[in-house]
């Protein structure tokens, strides 16, 4: 048995969420920004170094649409009230230990680019944010991490005509 308490709601109730499509809308303006006022060589092949920007700030903003759309439809309302043993009923909690692992992941891949380089840090990210996302198969996880991160590498080079950062692998081999 769980007891109520009416608190007044706002449309703000429940819907503190709403900062993520914010943020995602920003993240998209600055991305559309950078790609328009991109100096594009004229050497550069089709599809060019436009077309990567382009296609991740159109899924900011489709994302960010989504989730608008569905907290605004059913928001996040926290229940005030408290249970049987009498601790409070609070609803959603946020998942520190999800976003600690993730963030230090990107964290990690920003200052190990360079000297890794991308097969290897971006296998170091993929990895990491698996394991953040709750999964426990380190070794299955660390392969399928560093082959998406060497498919990545092969689609930058042949399919674009770009290079990542080699870094020690480019030194070994």
């Amino acid at each position: 048995m769980s007891t109520t308490t009416e608190v007044p709601r706002s449309f703000w109730t429940g819907r503190s969420g709403l900062i993520v499509p914010a943020l995602l809308v920003a993240l998209g303006v600055f991305l559309v920004y950078g790609t328009v006022t991109m100096d594009v060589p004229a050497t550069a092949t089709s599809p060019g170094p436009q077309v990567f920007p382009s296609i991740v700030a159109g899924g900011c903003f489709i994302v960010a649409i989504l989730v608008t759309g569905q907290l605004l439809m059913k928001p996040d309302i926290v229940d005030r009230g408290t249970d049987e043993d009498g601790t409070p009923n609070t609803g959603t909690v946020s998942n520190w230990r999800t976003l600690g692992i993730t963030v230090g992941s990107v964290a990690l891949f920003i200052v190990l680019l360079d000297p890794l380089g991308w097969v290897l840090a971006g296998a170091l990210l993929f990895w990491g944010v698996s394991i953040g996302l709750g999964s426990r198969r380190y070794v299955f996880d660390g392969a399928i991490a560093l082959l998406v991160s060497s498919a990545v590498q092969l689609a930058f080079s042949a399919g674009l005509g770009l290079t990542l950062p080699g870094g020690l692998l480019a030194q070994v081999f």
